[in-house]
């Protein structure tokens, strides 16, 4: 029996846990303090103290999904160095028997040699796929406004007439989505999960980001980059056009990486080393 257990108020224990959880046939359990009849267990991002005691006592084999798990927003003043020796002390204290990463870029940075797997972020299940409409009539954003607030997005969709949406009800309603940081540091550059391409892969929706680890590594190829808000026009003029618009969504949804995909992944893993 597999337990995925960990923190459960993050969006990411809903993606990591919930969502990967059922889709391994697993026990999910948010908060777990009875560990004992897991064969293998999966804890992730942040672990509570009375779970890890628990996981602890069961002496099971257990892997850390270790996705958003650093303090933030304190890790965006953090260089590489600093990032670096707070996961592998974070690993050294915890004592997982295994990693499961959210990107190549991360596993190469703090790898500590114990083993591990690569998962990045699947689709939101049971999403609609776009419709390519002729003209683009809205840009949409999916997270905190914080995050964009050095980027002119809203302005730049009114000069064209468009309309700028944040988190829309469906993605699948909007006709580019953007993903941008405002004062990223070297985590969020190099660390971030790829949720957002991800979700924009699963809907076919076309895609504006900055150039982060975790998308760059699971890129269509006809993704669109913006590192500064003067970018921004060179993209739009790109994806206003209709048939690119469509060679792009047949592109993302050739890519997308579901729920299911994942759990293979993982499972494989898992009956591998465990």
């Amino acid at each position: 029996m597999i337990l995925f257990t960990g923190g459960g108020t993050s969006g990411s224990w809903k993606v990591r846990g919930e969502q990967l959880g059922a889709a391994c046939g697993a026990t999910v359990q948010a908060k777990s303090i009875e560990c004992s009849q897991a064969d293998v267990i999966v804890a992730v991002k942040r672990i509570p103290a009375a779970t890890l005691t628990a996981i602890r006592a069961s002496r099971k084999p257990w892997a850390w999904d270790i996705v958003d798990a650093y303090p933030q927003p304190a890790c965006s003043t953090w260089n590489r160095s600093q990032a670096i020796g707070w996961v592998r002390g974070q690993i050294q204290e915890k004592s997982p028997t295994a990693i499961i990463w959210p990107n190549q870029k991360m596993r190469e940075d703090c790898d500590t040699g114990l083993p591990g797997v690569v998962i990045p972020h699947h689709y939101r299940p049971k999403s609609d796929t776009n419709l390519i409409r002729e003209n683009v009539l809205t840009v949409g954003y999916e997270g905190s406004p914080t995050y964009i607030s050095g980027w002119p997005l809203a302005e730049s969709c009114a000069a064209r007439g468009w309309g700028f949406v944040v988190n829309p009800p469906l993605l699948a309603e909007v006709d580019i989505v953007v993903a941008f940081r405002t004062g990223a540091g070297y985590v969020q550059r190099h660390w971030k999960s790829n949720v957002k391409l991800a979700n924009a892969h699963g809907t076919g929706t076309p895609f504006i980001g900055q150039r982060e680890c975790g998308y760059l590594e699971t890129q269509s190829g006809l993704e669109q980059w913006a590192e500064c808000p003067e970018d921004l026009d060179d993209c739009f003029d790109r994806l206003s056009g209709q048939y690119h618009r469509q060679t792009v969504s047949k592109a993302f949804i050739a890519k997308r990486y579901s729920v299911d995909d994942a759990a293979l992944d993982l499972k494989g893993f898992l009956s591998a080393w465990a």
